[in-house]
């Protein structure tokens, strides 16, 4: 307990003495702790999110009252309005705006929300109404994301020779799930034993927090077949031969050392990152450090998709967004839906499905032409049928006319 006292002691003299702060030091620091352990509950990643945003804000209190408060300290005056709170937070954007690594306005309004989340679990209170006037945050001006199309995705897979991210991207283009519910599949989680191959996304990695079954292409499964078995291939020596266990990350390359969802996610971006730059797909987004296309382009993709074939209600189930609740299929029907509608428009290298698939688009045009052909001769007759009987009827009021006259 004496250790444990002396380190928290020394964190937050550390914080108030030093400018170069790191997210670990707030962590530990005794202000923090307690709300970021609140925050850890749902999740460990927004626990970091929060923590950098604190970073931030312990950093800009020493620069601006020269290492007069901590995380803890500034609590006090701020309850006992010796400090404006508004201010504090107002003065906090404008340190945000001029920090060496420019942040992205999406960061700022990420850092500036876990701050006030901080200072609400400590019962300072900010009125939104009053801090709408009195704090400007940078606008945020909404920007399409780059589309990518089936050419775009075949050029990135045949000029990818890693044998663990192709059947990655090939599982996010035709799964249309997210990156980090991809890395976080499990050998138990995927059934080969039906068609096509169920995957079951767990709902400890899925944003929503629901967990769903989801449906990949032949295509994907094969290559998904061909790095799972070369993975625990034989080695030379029998205790170098992995042993494999049901409850193994897919995309790890290796079973001996334990691997995150976040450092795997992290190594695969890489590689991903490699391929665009050789294939000259890696511009960046104007005034930011993000690339046009990321990993998440794939499930764009796949959702554009399946929206176009299968409609919107399908597509916002299978990506596991918020659907109907009045939408409703069995599993069966689901599966039947996803291979008959879906799968030939998410395979990319299986020339046999291409072929067919542009056959059949081949045979859907002639049969437009057909009854576009078939519209023209029926118009022609109707406009033919048309002038016949307005001839007949104009004759018959000329015959009547010579009557009249005669009489």
């Amino acid at each position: 307990m004496v250790n444990a006292l002396y380190y928290t002691q020394s964190i937050n003299v550390l914080i108030t003495t030093t400018k170069t702060i790191t997210i670990y030091d707030i962590m530990a620091s005794q202000g923090a702790k307690h709300f970021l352990d609140s925050i850890s509950r749902n999740s460990q990643r927004s626990k970091k999110t929060y923590a950098g945003g604190l970073t931030h804000f312990q950093r800009f209190l020493n620069s601006r009252y020269h290492s007069q408060y901590t995380l803890q300290s500034v609590i006090e005056p701020l309850s006992k309005n010796q400090l404006n709170v508004y201010e504090l937070l107002n003065d906090f954007v404008s340190y945000l705006l001029t920090v060496k690594n420019a942040l992205s306005k999406n960061s700022i309004t990420l850092y500036l929300a876990a701050t006030r989340s901080y200072l609400a679990y400590y019962d300072i209170d900010v009125v939104a109404s009053k801090f709408k006037r009195k704090v400007k945050v940078p606008k945020i001006y909404r920007e399409d994301e780059e589309p990518i199309d089936a050419s775009d995705i075949r050029k990135i897979l045949l000029s990818c020779n890693n044998r663990r991210l192709k059947p990655y991207l090939l599982v996010l283009a035709s799964g249309g799930m997210r990156t980090t519910e991809a890395c976080a599949i499990r050998l138990c989680d995927i059934d080969f034993t039906i068609s096509p191959t169920k995957i079951h996304i767990r709902k400890e990695y899925a944003k929503t927090r629901v967990a769903r079954d989801i449906y990949i292409s032949d295509e994907a499964t094969r290559f998904l077949n061909e790095w799972i078995k070369w993975k625990y291939r034989k080695r030379q020596t029998k205790s170098r031969t992995p042993i494999q266990n049901t409850t193994d990350f897919v995309f790890t390359s290796t079973t001996k050392v334990p691997v995150g969802v976040i450092s795997l996610y992290n190594k695969l971006r890489l590689e991903f990152s490699k391929i665009l730059s050789v294939i000259g797909l890696d511009q960046r987004k104007e005034g930011m450090q993000r690339r046009k296309i990321t990993l998440h382009s794939f499930r764009r993709f796949a959702k554009t998709t399946i929206s176009d074939q299968a409609g919107k209600d399908y597509s916002e189930w299978f990506l596991g967004h918020s659907k109907s609740p009045y939408y409703t299929k069995k599993e069966p029907d689901r599966r039947e839906i996803y291979t008959a509608k879906c799968m030939k428009y998410l395979t990319f290298l299986d020339y046999t499905t291409l072929e067919a698939t542009g056959k059949n688009i081949e045979a859907k045009l002639e049969e437009k032409d057909d009854e576009m052909q078939a519209m023209k001769i029926k118009y022609e007759q109707d406009m033919r049928a048309m002038r016949e009987e307005m001839e007949n009827r104009f004759q018959q009021i000329l015959a009547k006319i010579d009557v009249q006259k005669i009489g």
